[in-house]
């Protein structure tokens, strides 16, 4: 075969050899163009993973000038429409999303409510579920600790947290669960945690900074003698801090404390509720969220309370799966007989993303 048809060949069998690169996303931040996978974008941001190293990028929308995704995109927005198609610019406050066939359809960035990628062949079951379901959140705790030694001792936590947030409306319902028992040598097994708690709980924003609330908490606690437990809440709040990286609110609000212990005993009164909340973004994507709760009774304000707080850090391992640790302390200035006014509990786990 003559030298130069020889040469052709290997270069067509090269080719065939090495496929082309699939094409990257591209973002353009303040005329600096970033390539890498578009992973999320909202009404405040766009999250970009980069194809310089394992990160992710945060970037404010006002900051992004162009942007164009290789994958297709749904885009719920508006009364919970959905308009299905790559996103292909930033224009006067609008993204702009192409659809297979037909010219792009603008779309006011403050009517964004959520964004989802298409799903693939490979996708998993949370995947799927955050698409049927694109205005849920949550996660999932678990915590689990044993010991053998002179005194065994065998301790269980589990927890569910739900949110939805749609325009001004956000919806949480939370539940946890604590088992733990422990047995000595020659003696009988004891409970020493025995604890179910949940809360639904929901907010509406009248203006950017007040926003109201309407909540009802019910708990169950062997080991406080604690039969029931119920607190209806209603109130108004104050975001006296917001950024992308802190928030921090106070509320106020009227509640009603109902308990019933075991053996029949009851002790309920009106409050007016005081409450705090904040939730900070630390470095590597960790979280950490603290909320303090006091209840005092309006009749007897210093001698008939409830005080809660509780803060809790989670480090996220992989895309879906974190490290969490909890802590909880509850003082309860009348509580059961027999008992003790305080309780402080723990739970290190891992939690899953929903």
């Amino acid at each position: 075969m003559h030298p130069h048809y020889t040469l052709r060949l290997l270069c067509v069998l090269s080719l065939l050899a090495c496929p082309p690169t699939a094409a990257a996303d591209t973002v353009t931040v303040k005329g600096t163009k970033l390539e890498g996978t578009v992973t999320a974008v909202t009404a405040k941001n766009v999250e970009l993973k980069t194809i310089y190293g394992d990160g992710k990028l945060t970037i404010a929308i006002e900051d992004v000038e162009a942007i164009d995704t290789q994958s297709v995109f749904h885009v719920f927005h508006t009364d919970d429409v959905d308009t299905t198609g790559r996103i292909v610019g930033v224009e006067d406050k609008s993204l702009l999303v192409a659809p297979a066939t037909g010219e792009p359809e603008r779309i006011a960035i403050a009517d964004v409510n959520a964004v989802r990628p298409e799903l693939g062949e490979d996708a998993t079951f949370i995947d799927d579920l955050r698409t049927e379901l694109p205005y849920w959140s949550g996660r999932f705790d678990l915590g689990f600790n044993y010991q053998q030694a002179t005194t065994d001792v065998l301790g269980l936590g589990i927890g569910l947290d739900l949110n939805r947030e749609l325009g001004p409306n956000r919806f949480r319902f939370g539940t946890t669960y604590r088992r733990g028992s422990e047995k000595s040598k020659g003696e009988s097994k004891s409970v020493t945690a025995n604890e179910l708690r949940a809360i639904l709980r929901g907010e509406h924003d009248f203006t950017p900074t007040i926003f109201g609330f309407a909540s009802l908490e019910g708990e169950r606690d062997q080991i406080e003698a604690l039969s029931i437990r119920t607190i209806p809440k209603l109130g108004v709040g104050y975001k006296l801090y917001e950024s992308e990286r802190v928030k921090l609110s106070v509320e106020t609000g009227g509640a009603y404390v109902y308990d019933r212990f075991f053996g029949g005993d009851t002790n309920d009164f009106f409050s007016i509720a005081f409450g705090g909340e904040s939730n900070v973004k630390l470095p590597y994507g960790a979280t950490w969220h603290s909320r303090i709760d006091y209840l005092p009774s309006v009749s007897d304000f210093l001698g008939d309370y409830i005080l809660r707080g509780e803060t809790g850090l989670l480090v996220p391992m992989t895309e879906r799966l974190s490290f969490r640790v909890s802590l909880v302390n509850v003082y309860d200035s009348t509580p059961a007989q027999n008992t003790t006014r305080n309780s402080f509990n723990t739970l290190v786990g891992l939690s899953v993303g929903l």
